[in-house]
């Protein structure tokens, strides 16, 4: 039975028709496919790796390998957006490859990652390693956002985006509380034998370790628990399938035969994607304010000396959305994608200004709350409205290119926080914190702004609903 016929109709109260939408939208997850909860479970441990470790990446840069701010800030640029370079041809692989053997293949590459900057702090093999890691989350972001509209149905599509986007902030949740404890607990180096090797591990790559073990269980749940292929009548509520609406095999039997670069021709070729490129292009400024959350954001706090506050402040931001994504959701799922995007970016841009107001714990988690409202209105209908725009088969592709236009962006943010944290945050000497955050805060706020004047022209989804109700007319 399906879900719809299940539901009764919301009433005329908002509030009451919010719990209507938000209830219904749960029970319906628990007629997709399992797989869809441990793609939900890889999601948490995976985020909790990426946030963990790009939280104290700078720091490990700095201290531990003796890196100059300006230095430590090019090599996470680099490192940032390689991540969103190799998510141009990930998307492709995963496609051609099914999702439970790319999934196997992203974990080893950023098991191998994660290990080399784990236990050493030797140039020749970090380096290297972080390389290897970037490619190993850009497998792993696009692809579990892929397997989750795989393992949805169409009606839960809307609430299976915006709980991955809660689990995933339970994972930014986890790091953002461990951090400060682990900090605490291990303040010394420690020295472990393996292989009857001598490896010290240094208080900052605790953290790294974590991540390995995490990695480690991420792939016994792979393994043993997702299954390559998902029964259409499973996948369709029980259901016989409309061949023209469900697709939720591992890998469509069209395409088994396809390579990753036939793959990339053909949505390459397609016109609503490249209108599609431009809108996340436009959206990437307001999307940089979690890139500096990462590398500005935890020496800054060092700095002014709220070390230990680092990660509790951290939290409040995933704490927020977890409950909030799924109300929001609620709140807008009949309203356009695009406006919702466009409302919550524009509240998301302006909570960067907090911090221009001083050196305080007060503002700091104004900035926290307020980003984290405009995160939970725009961010989770970002992965909705792309997978809706995505053609059937292709939703590692387009999660993938999604995340592109990032790379041009991560490649200037990087070194720009080293400048900013050399020139108004230094180790040492006078600050002026506020003009920084300033700074960062006029750079945020092009993208509303610019996504507001071309928005006639940017809503795909707009577009493509009157092009399908344009179809359909004249087949009538």
């Amino acid at each position: 039975m399906s879900v719809s016929s299940t539901q009764s109709a919301p009433s005329g109260n908002p509030l009451s028709n919010v719990v209507h939408e938000y209830i219904n939208g749960l029970r319906g997850l628990f007629t997709c496919p399992r797989e869809i909860w441990f793609a939900f479970l890889i999601k948490v441990m995976e985020s909790l790796c990426y946030f963990s470790s790009v939280l104290v990446l700078m720091a490990f840069l700095t201290q531990d390998m003796g890196l100059s701010d300006v230095s430590a800030g090019t090599i996470f640029g680099i490192f940032s957006a390689s991540m969103s370079f190799f998510m141009l041809f990930v998307g492709f692989i995963a496609d051609s490859l099914g999702v439970k053997k790319a999934l196997i293949v992203g974990l080893v590459i950023a098991l191998v990652g994660r290990m080399s900057i784990a236990f050493t702090t030797s140039p020749w093999i970090v380096y290297p390693g972080l390389l290897v890691l970037s490619v190993g989350f850009a497998y792993m972001i696009p692809l579990l956002a892929a397997a989750v509209a795989l393992f949805s149905t169409k009606p839960t599509q809307k609430f299976a985006f915006s709980w991955y986007y809660v689990v995933m902030n339970i994972g930014s949740l986890l790091a953002g509380l461990s951090l400060d404890w682990l900090r605490g607990m291990f303040t010394q180096t420690i020295q472990l034998s393996a292989l009857g090797m001598n490896i010290a591990v240094r208080p900052t790559q605790m953290i790294f370790l974590v991540a390995v073990v995490t990695t480690i269980l991420s792939m016994i749940i792979v393994t043993f628990c997702i299954r390559s292929k998902i029964p259409a009548a499973e996948s369709a509520e029980g259901q016989t399938p409309d061949p023209a609406e469900v697709k939720k095999t591992d890998a469509p039997d069209t395409d088994s035969r396809k390579s990753p670069y036939q793959v990339m021709l053909e949505v390459v070729r397609e016109k609503t994607f490249w209108i599609f490129i431009v809108f996340i292009f436009l959206l990437v400024m307001v999307k940089m304010i979690f890139q500096y959350n990462h590398s500005l954001y935890p020496l800054y706090m060092e700095r002014i000396d709220l070390k230990l506050w680092t990660g509790k402040l951290y939290a409040i931001n995933p704490a927020i959305v977890i409950v909030l994504v799924p109300v929001m959701t609620a709140i807008t799922s009949r309203m356009n994608a695009y406006k919702v995007i466009l409302y919550g970016s524009f509240i998301a841009a302006g909570s960067v200004f907090f911090m221009g107001l001083g050196e305080s714990i007060v503002y700091i988690v104004l900035f926290q709350v307020v980003l984290s409202i405009g995160e939970a209105i725009y961010s989770p209908r970002v992965y909705d409205y792309t997978a809706s725009i995505a053609p059937p088969g292709r939703e590692a592709s387009y999660m993938a290119y999604s995340k592109a236009p990032m790379f041009f962006a991560k490649v200037a943010a990087g070194p720009a926080s080293g400048f900013l944290l050399l020139h108004l945050c230094p180790e040492q000497g006078e600050r002026n914190t506020e003009l920084m955050w300033i700074i960062v805060g006029i750079s945020t706020v092009i993208s509303p702004i610019t996504l507001w004047l071309g928005r006639k022209w940017l809503d795909v989804e707009t577009r493509k609903k009157a092009m399908d109700d344009s179809a359909a007319i004249a087949s009538a």
